[in-house]
């Protein structure tokens, strides 16, 4: 299911994306329909940030600890929930959503710590 065309392609026996010719519409389509979905997910997950960076400001505001184990557990929860009702794998989503909340932990922290200066969260 791996579409990166990277070097890493563990699971294909398909040609490289340079032999994708015009005799393979279908797939080029397919491609095009996958862009699109990831073009949409990048954005997804940019704006979860920038609201991750909201939630921070006010923790920093309230004074509320940035670790949130409860809250964890709760996204956690859910995301296994519906990997289990969609037919995905929960370890998956269990791994997508790890690297997601550290991201957002390292995020938190800089903004908690910055004393308002935001932009240094993202950089």
């Amino acid at each position: 299911m791996d579409d990166t065309n990277g070097p890493a392609r563990a699971c294909t026996s398909e040609p490289p994306v340079d032999a994708i010719s015009a005799e393979q519409p279908g797939l080029a389509r397919l491609r095009a329909e996958l862009d699109a979905i990831d073009d949409r997910l990048l954005e997804d997950i940019r704006a979860r940030i920038d609201v991750c960076v909201r939630i921070a400001e006010v923790k920093r505001h309230q004074g509320i600890p940035m670790m949130q184990p409860g809250r964890v557990n709760l996204v956690q929860s859910r995301a296994e929930e519906f990997a289990r009702a969609n037919g995905l794998s929960p370890d998956f989503l269990r791994s997508l959503y790890e690297l997601m909340i550290g991201e957002t932990c390292r995020v938190e922290d800089v903004v908690i710590g910055s004393n308002g200066d935001t932009n240094r969260a993202t950089g």
